[in-house]
């Protein structure tokens, strides 16, 4: 009965692991404002969707905040696509610890190790604290 149970455990974990991830992306529009809600994993297939949202018609043109407070994991694709929204003036909205440390690190704020960079802005007149947003709640 046990090595049963263990067996159909072994099994229950190997294919929860391998499941695919999911993304929900939200796109609210407010005048000369687009917000991208991202809640769910940003990796695999999802960052292209999201780039292809982000380049939408919809938000063409418009001011762009990026809300990834209810992203659960990124990939290394969906890293580098938060730093080219960023690099292409989009504010990122992060909350929790993991996440917020992970946008700092994206935009150039803070290193992956604690290190402060010293990094040259593009546009000198905008700070930094304009471009990245942390909920408080």
């Amino acid at each position: 009965m046990l090595r049963r149970i263990l067996a159909y455990s072994v099994r229950l974990a190997t294919s929860m692991r391998f499941k695919p991830a999911m993304l929900r992306i939200t796109v609210h529009q407010d005048g000369s404002q687009c917000l991208l809600e991202l809640a769910g994993r940003l990796c695999g297939p999802w960052v292209g969707e999201t780039e292809r949202a982000w380049h939408s018609a919809s938000c063409s043109g418009k001011e762009i905040e990026v809300d990834v407070r209810e992203v659960t994991g990124v990939d290394g694709a969906g890293r580098e696509l938060l730093a080219a929204m960023h690099r292409a003036g989009a504010r990122l909205i992060a909350k929790g610890v993991w996440m917020t440390a992970l946008v700092e690190e994206v935009i150039g704020e803070q290193s992956f190790d604690g290190n402060k960079r010293d990094r040259r802005r593009r546009n000198p007149s905008q700070s930094q604290e304009s471009r990245i947003r942390r909920d408080r709640k």
